[in-house]
């Protein structure tokens, strides 16, 4: 469970976040309201989505994802055309639901602050938690699309994908970060925001080097455990931005 101070910092930030995972979650199970084309769509994305984030990009072909969903490779061509075409869409997918969570958290969050700079756990929470919740919380498609996100995030092969679909929101955010710390060099906030960033991407991955220096004692899958101790982290990591000498 949250701790109870984050709760009362983030639960109305993180919004429609929290609902169950069906609830307009991409990848989820839905009633049958689609049409066939519309389904077999969605199944080809979902199984692309698990071979990328297993094999990599150029790990996995057209075939596999044929394979994967008893179809032909010509169908998975209709759909989508290309490998690369296909990969943007299941990159894409999850994270236009991701912006909308982000920007319900920073509204939320703007309009408690009022005319006063947005706090920084309220920043943090508004950006990591939505995407920490859904990977904990959202079934094995948000599991495997948050590992996908770790290995893209961590390859400058692949910034222009993260750039297109994260940036224009993450900016936003970034613009609210340096409102609530002047006095702190701009470079430095982006550096900063960077760090947050990869923070996030290493607890959803769940490397298991928790358990591993550990020697099994802590598990790094408690995410929303993980969560509780990152945030006061991430927080006096930007605090301390502003005694930098």
């Amino acid at each position: 469970m949250f701790t109870t101070s984050m709760k009362k910092s983030t639960t109305r930030a993180a919004g429609p976040a929290t609902k169950p995972a069906s609830a307009g979650v991409p990848g989820a199970i839905r009633t049958n309201t689609r049409k066939a084309g519309d389904a077999t769509r969605e199944r080809m994305l979902d199984a692309a989505e698990a071979l990328f984030a297993k094999n990599g990009y150029h790990g996995t072909s057209m075939r596999d994802i044929a394979d994967a969903t008893d179809s032909r490779i010509a169908l998975v061509t209709y759909h989508f055309g290309t490998k690369d075409v296909l990969f943007n869409k299941v990159v894409e997918r999850r994270a236009s639901y991701m912006a909308h969570q982000r920007i319900l958290a920073l509204d939320a969050a703007r309009r408690r602050a009022g005319n006063d700079p947005i706090p920084l756990r309220d920043l943090i929470s508004g950006y990591v938690l939505p995407f920490v919740e859904r990977s904990a919380h959202g079934g094995q498609g948000w599991k495997n699309y948050s590992h996908l996100v770790a290995r893209l995030s961590n390859s400058p092969d692949w910034a222009k994908v993260i750039s297109d679909h994260y940036d224009a929101v993450a900016r936003q955010f970034v613009a609210e970060f340096r409102r609530t710390l002047p006095t702190v060099p701009e470079e430095d906030v982006y550096h900063s925001f960077s760090f947050m960033i990869g923070s996030m991407v290493a607890l959803v991955s769940e490397p298991g080097r928790v358990e591993s220096l550990s020697l099994g004692k802590f598990k790094s899958t408690n995410l929303e455990r993980a969560f509780d101790c990152m945030l006061p982290f991430l927080e006096g990591a930007f605090m301390a931005l502003c005694n930098k000498r």
